[in-house]
C-alpha cells in the first residue's frame, strides 16, 4: 500500500470530492422536495377548499370556518389573537365573530379582569357544525385517495407526519392542538 504524501492526497481529495458532491446532492434533494411542498400544499388547499364550499351543509366561509376549528382547540382566547391567527385586523375579525355570534355558533364575553377584551368561545352547535363540515370534507378527500394503493397511503402517511414534525409550530401558537390529536379523537 503507497503511504506516501502524494498518494495520501489523492485519497484525501478523491474522499472529500465523494462528500462534497453527496453534500451538493443532498441540498439539491432538499430544494427538489421544498419545491414540491410549494406546489402541493397550495393545490391540496385549493381542493380542501373547493370541497368545503360544495357542501350543503354549510353556509360559512373558508375563515369563518377557520374561527371555528381555531376556538375548538384553543378555548377562551381573545379576538386579538383569532385576528393574528387568521391574519386579519380585529376589526374584520370582530365582524366576522359577530356573525358567528348571530348564528349562535360562538360565544363571545366580556374578561372579567380586562374590560376592554372579548373572550371567544365555540359552542355546542358550532362544535357540531364544525365536526360535520371535516367529516364531509375528510369523506371526500378519502374518495380522491382510493385511487392510490394502502402502501402509497402508508407511505404519504409517515410522509405528512414527518413534514408536521419539521414545521409543527413554525410561527403559530404553541396553544394550537395538532390536527392529528383532532382527528384521532372523532
Amino acid at each position: 500500500m503507497d503511504t506516501s504524501p502524494t498518494a495520501n492526497s489523492s485519497l484525501s481529495s478523491s474522499i472529500g470530492s465523494s462528500i462534497g458532491s453527496s453534500i451538493a446532492s443532498s441540498r439539491i434533494s432538499h430544494h427538489i422536495c421544498a419545491n414540491r411542498i410549494l406546489d402541493v400544499v397550495p393545490a391540496v388547499m385549493r381542493c380542501i377548499h373547493a370541497e368545503v364550499r360544495q357542501q350543503k351543509s354549510t353556509c360559512l366561509t373558508i375563515p369563518q370556518l377557520r374561527s371555528l376549528d381555531f376556538l375548538k382547540t384553543n378555548a377562551g382566547v381573545s379576538l386579538a389573537e383569532l385576528a393574528d391567527y387568521l391574519g386579519i385586523s380585529s376589526a374584520s375579525a370582530s365582524t366576522m365573530i359577530e356573525r358567528l355570534v348571530q348564528k349562535e355558533l360562538v360565544t363571545r364575553t366580556v374578561d372579567p379582569n380586562l374590560k376592554r377584551q372579548v373572550i371567544l368561545n365555540l359552542t355546542a352547535s358550532g362544535e357540531e357544525h364544525l365536526q360535520q363540515v371535516l367529516q364531509e370534507t375528510s369523506d371526500r378527500l378519502a374518495d380522491k385517495l382510493e385511487q392510490i394503493t394502502l402502501e402509497q397511503i402508508l407511505q404519504l402517511i409517515n410522509g405528512l407526519g414527518e413534514l408536521h414534525q419539521i414545521f409543527m409550530g413554525c410561527g403559530v401558537d404553541p396553544r394550537v392542538v395538532s390536527p392529528i390529536r383532532r382527528i384521532s379523537s372523532r
